[in-house]
């Protein structure tokens, strides 16, 4: 068997080499999944509401921000 290079591989290198990158993707996505369940739904990625209220002029005199 010539197994050292993946285009010469044999039929069931490339099987147990398919079957790692599923098995790895499939624990990180269960890992990934995981930790999302233990936030609070407050702080799911959404930060706190804030409205602009004032303009803020930048020095130049041109530009007003808010």
């Amino acid at each position: 068997m010539n197994n050292h290079s993946l285009i010469s591989a044999s039929r069931n290198t490339h099987a147990k080499i398919a079957a790692l990158g599923i098995a790895v993707s499939l624990v990180f996505v269960a890992v990934i999944s995981a930790s999302g369940v233990t936030r609070s739904d407050s702080a799911r990625g959404y930060g706190p509401v804030v409205k602009a209220t004032t303009s803020t002029t930048v020095a130049g005199g041109t530009a007003n921000i808010r």
